[in-house]
């Protein structure tokens, strides 16, 4: 039998023996137990057809009226399947409401062999909405149905991990992140269902390793898998690993080639009005020539990228055009310009809830408004910026501001001056200690 009629016949007799009321064991005896029953009907492969038949004579179904209860089941199988289809498309034009409420509908049990992918898309809407927790529970669910289960060419598996890695990426738990979406690269099947899954969880490590700061490693990672991305159907993920494919390359020192793929990928965005793509990576290009101080082409890039703004739906991406632009601005002394996109790029991070860019924005701003005269100004910039940092931990960035505060002190409130540096002493104190103490850790 192939495994796709094992899992077909196994549904068929769970559905018999719970339209009959019987448990597992009321279908035991010598030669069949209740685990190769339970196997039976969850379609594992190593199952030998004579206990199929023999547990098809224990429930009296003839083999010739098998064919039409098959036919049957894939008809049950394939609306679920399309109900899937329905709810993943309502989930993705925002309606996740509705999306949930025929996730309900669907009243499968445990044993169903499409319950993993009940709790994926369940995750998958908890995912869209931000509540974290039921998402990861739901993801949970999804894996445990689906290790469970035989049915490994889903990949359903795999997915559930590449989602919990993003769940755990919006809320600044990288290493977390990283680890489920390796995770998901292990249990991936290769020639199963899903195949866009692959692309997905190689694009999403590549970012994470990024945020991490571990360019080099994220590099070997994208040559990995670059001369298989020409088959990839799954576009943002393929304009992604363009993105990190150029900013590596810039990292690594190798501009010319940065700005190469850069632009590669916004042909392939441009030919298919990929408008945020486009704006990210033209906000790159941007940065790579501030970087070369090729300031022409600099201003060029990154006004290029602002007018994209209009195309797509704004989010936390806008606010890096405002706050590059401004630091270029910055380079060219042009500071009421600089003033006036910061604004803009503090605008969308707290739109968007994006704290460490917020926090750098406030940082960038308060050193800005501190260049220009204005110390007062600047402190309220710094203040801000340190009830953030604290708030969130971003222990770098609070040392920077309290000595970025400290020089609007200095000389003119002692007090508060000395208050600063005790804060600096704090801190590098502590960071020093946290560093003695993992270095015992790895040394006992």
């Amino acid at each position: 039998m192939k495994s796709l009629a094992l899992h077909e016949i196994g549904e068929v007799i769970r559905k018999v023996r719970k339209q009959r009321g019987l448990r597992l064991e009321d279908l035991a005896d010598e030669n069949i137990s209740p685990a190769t029953v339970s196997n039976i009907e969850r379609g594992v492969a190593h199952v030998s057809p004579e206990k199929v038949s023999y547990l098809l004579e224990k429930l009296d179904l003839p083999m010739h009226k098998l064919p039409e209860m098959l036919v049957k089941e894939q008809e049950d199988l394939r609306k679920i399947q399309f109900d899937f289809l329905t709810i993943s498309s309502l989930q993705q034009i925002g309606h996740v409401d509705d999306a949930l409420d025929k996730l309900e509908q669907l009243n499968l049990d445990d044993n169903h062999p499409y319950i993993s992918h009940y709790y994926y898309y369940k995750g998958s809407c908890y995912l869209s909405k931000k509540k974290w927790k039921q998402a990861e529970r739901s993801f949970y669910n999804a894996l445990r149905s689906a290790q469970h289960h035989s049915y490994k060419e889903h990949n359903i598996e795999a997915a559930s991990y590449l989602l919990l890695g993003f769940s755990h990426f919006c809320q600044n738990r990288i290493e977390q992140a990283l680890e489920y979406t390796n995770s998901g690269i292990q249990a991936f099947v290769p020639d199963g269902e899903l195949p866009h899954i692959r692309i997905r969880l190689y694009a999403n490590k590549g970012l994470f390793l990024h945020r991490l700061g571990r360019h080099t490693e994220g590099m070997r990672l994208i040559e990995e898998i670059w001369n298989s991305i020409s088959t990839a159907d799954d576009l943002f993920s393929l304009l992604q690993l363009y993105w990190l494919r150029s900013e590596f390359s810039f990292q690594s020192g190798l501009t010319d080639e940065a700005v190469q793929y850069a632009i590669e990928g916004i042909e392939i965005a441009r030919r298919n009005k990929v408008y945020s793509s486009m704006f990210t990576l033209w906000v790159l290009i941007g940065n790579i020539y501030t970087h070369e101080k090729r300031w022409d082409l600099a201003e060029t890039a990154l006004t290029t990228a602002l007018k994209l703004e209009e195309h797509f739906t704004a989010s936390d991406i806008n606010s890096t055009a405002y706050s590059s632009l401004a630091m270029l601005y910055i380079q060219l002394n042009r500071k009421e310009k600089a003033y006036n996109h910061l604004l803009s790029a503090i605008q969308y991070a707290e739109q968007f809830q994006d704290f460490e860019r917020l926090v750098s924005n406030l940082l960038i701003t308060g050193d800005l408004c501190y260049s220009m005269g204005n110390s007062s100004e600047a402190i309220q910039y710094y203040l801000k910026a340190i009830e953030l940092a604290q708030k969130h931990g971003y222990t770098e960035k609070e040392y920077k501001l309290w000595f970025s505060l400290a020089r609007c002190y200095d000389g003119q409130n002692e007090t508060e001056f000395q208050n600063c540096m005790r804060k600096m002493y704090r801190l590098k104190s502590t960071s020093h200690l946290n560093k003695m103490n993992l270095s015992l850790k790895y040394t006992s």
